[in-house]
């Protein structure tokens, strides 16, 4: 069910630290958000700013996603990286257009949908157990590689939805669970001109 009737808005969007990393490379160009209602957070044509953990000091502003392996080096010892909930659209800098909203069971998702999450897979312990794993596995029809490739994605997915949610609510929202939720597609785009039409 695609959603497109309510006028497109400016909104702001909460992500953890790995997936601004996987944005800004390109990698994530979707998201899904518990249905709480009919309604959905947003339609297409939206734009979204999105609420990143950072820091202001007197080097300028600075961005917990730019420095993976270790501290901002214009970061002192009293620099303090604040929660991505608090940041305002002034120091936003991604900015991303919802393309398409669709409302679906969490757990319909085929390998392109985890992609598209940008996750990483994850190789199960020891690999795939068939009889061709160790000799030209990817060259010969295998009824099982499809199946292994879901559980691989899968995996990595799971892990980082069920890690978004508070512990008590893992057992209803959690991946097992299997909730409805909003199917949220999107694409890099510019610092909107005028910022004023601003929805919480």
């Amino acid at each position: 069910m695609k959603t497109s009737s309510a006028p497109a808005t400016l909104k702001p969007i909460l992500f953890n630290t790995e997936m601004v990393r996987a944005i800004l490379a390109g990698e994530k160009t979707c998201t899904r958000r518990i249905a709480k209602s009919e309604k959905p957070p947003f339609v297409v044509g939206d734009i979204l700013y999105v609420r990143e953990t950072w820091c202001i000091n007197t080097f300028g502003t600075h961005y917990r996603a730019d420095w993976p392996n270790g501290a901002c080096p214009e970061m002192d010892c009293d620099d303090q990286w604040h929660p991505s909930i608090h940041m305002g659209k002034d120091i936003a800098r991604i900015f991303l257009r919802v393309k398409s909203v669709e409302r679906g069971p969490l757990r319909g998702m085929e390998v392109a949908d985890f992609q598209k999450e940008g996750v990483k897979p994850q190789n199960r312990p020891g690999g795939c157990k068939c009889a061709w794993a160790q000799e030209g596995c990817m060259e010969r029809p295998c009824e099982n590689r499809d199946a292994y490739e879901w559980w691989r994605y899968m995996t990595s997915f799971r892990k980082l939805w069920d890690s978004t949610l508070p512990a008590a609510s893992v057992r209803t929202l959690g991946w097992k669970a299997n909730p409805d939720v909003w199917v949220i597609e999107f694409e890099r785009t510019e610092r909107p001109a005028d910022m004023n039409h601003e929805t919480e």
